[in-house]
């Protein structure tokens, strides 16, 4: 016999069904037709696509839950090969180690209804990169003890080493003791790519707009980032900073003893200055934004970056110093005493009041009380201004 579906040859006399195709033959189309023998049907077309359907659903079952079980044990580990040759892939084409934390993120249409919820919106946006970085213990547990001793609401140090890492902890640990009423300002402390490889080594960003930026006040809430970034293009690569920082920078640029770590006390000291900033306008932070307070929150970003208060301080760190030590200094004479990096001037040609102060700072953490005599006179008055 041949089977009229799909021409099959040699099939027997008394098959029902298709050898090859499983479809019912002239005997078994009668087979069929007898009710009685419905329930005796064993094989078939009908009963093998069945069959094979079946299978598949429970074979697609296990691997959702297996998949599903891998993801609730493992997390986001289960992606950990693909992110390391990523990485791979992004050194490579760099030349160098690189981050691949996103620092740039940016939100719209989030309802954030008060301070801790932004809070917990930044803590989150990191937190949802950290299967990138490598899983250190002692790195995170740094992380965590910056965190919760100092009201820094996320540390991103990632694939940082122990060591780089241990270093850092020792910079930032000693600002906050120096400087113990500087709290709840800071965001973040994070390893980010810059724009230029060597456009910086440590960076302090007063304000990045994060949340509900180009949405109208009136309807959302926004959420600002005050942080500390690190150049990955140093603290990613050891044998950069192996190097001596002269190697990079001229003699006598940053303080005396200066090295890559103490560059985060000079941006630590943007920080401190930026702090004194909003306790003039009785702020402890500038991080969550209401249509009642924006303006302020204008305000203060405008002072800053036209050195307002700083260029006050400094003014009158130099009429002090003038007068105890019974001489005349200009501006550019007494910041040249604390390091050439002092003595920058502005597109105006002006001294950078600013960097005056980060790097009076600078010299305090390096030196203490043996820090210039300038140095002195302007961490004096931010002491004061502390209430320390």
């Amino acid at each position: 016999m041949k089977c009229l579906s799909c021409g099959a040859e040699d099939i027997e006399k008394d098959d029902n069904f298709c050898y090859n195709c499983g479809h019912w033959t002239t005997k078994g189309y009668s087979f069929l037709k007898d009710e009685k023998n419905i329930n005796t049907i064993k094989k078939g077309a009908i009963f093998k696509q069945n069959t094979r359907i079946g299978f598949l659903l429970v074979l697609l079952s296990i691997g959702i839950i297996s998949f599903i079980s891998m993801l609730a044990i493992r997390g986001n580990n289960l992606f950990a090969p693909f992110t390391y040759l990523k990485k791979q892939f992004t050194n490579y084409v760099y030349g160098y180690n690189t981050s691949i934390i996103k620092t740039d993120n940016k939100y719209s249409n989030v309802e954030i209804s008060d301070y801790n919820e932004a809070i917990e919106f930044i803590k989150k946006d990191f937190q949802e990169q950290s299967y990138i970085c490598n899983k250190d213990a002692d790195v995170s547990l740094i992380e965590t003890n910056l965190q919760n001793n100092y009201s820094i609401p996320n540390v991103s140090f990632c694939d940082i080493t122990k060591i780089e890492a241990e270093k850092i902890k020792n910079v930032v640990t000693k600002m906050y003791d120096l400087f113990p009423n500087i709290k709840d300002g800071l965001t973040n402390i994070t390893i980010t790519n810059a724009n230029t490889k060597e456009e910086y080594i440590a960076r302090f960003q007063p304000m990045y707009q994060f949340v509900n930026i180009n949405e109208n006040i009136k309807d959302y809430n926004k959420i600002n980032k005050t942080q500390i970034l690190l150049n990955s293009y140093y603290f990613l690569n050891e044998e950069k900073l192996n190097r001596p920082l002269t190697d990079i920078i001229k003699d006598n640029w940053y303080v005396k003893d200066a090295t890559f770590e103490s560059t985060i006390a000079h941006e630590m000291g943007h920080y401190i200055s930026f702090v004194l900033l909003l306790k003039e306008y009785n702020l402890n932070n500038i991080t969550f934004v209401t249509k009642d307070n924006y303006k302020i929150f204008d305000n203060i970003i405008e002072e800053y970056e036209n050195n307002v208060l700083s260029n006050k301080l400094l003014d009158d760190s130099i009429n002090n110093y003038n007068k105890k030590y019974n001489i005349y200094t200009s501006k550019e004479e007494f910041a040249k005493t604390i390091s050439d990096y002092a003595a920058i001037k502005d597109k105006k040609g002006n001294i950078n009041a600013e960097e005056v102060i980060a790097e009076a700072i600078h010299d305090y953490f390096l030196h203490g009380n043996n820090m210039q005599k300038s140095s002195h006179e302007i961490v004096s008055i931010i002491k004061d201004k502390l209430g320390m």
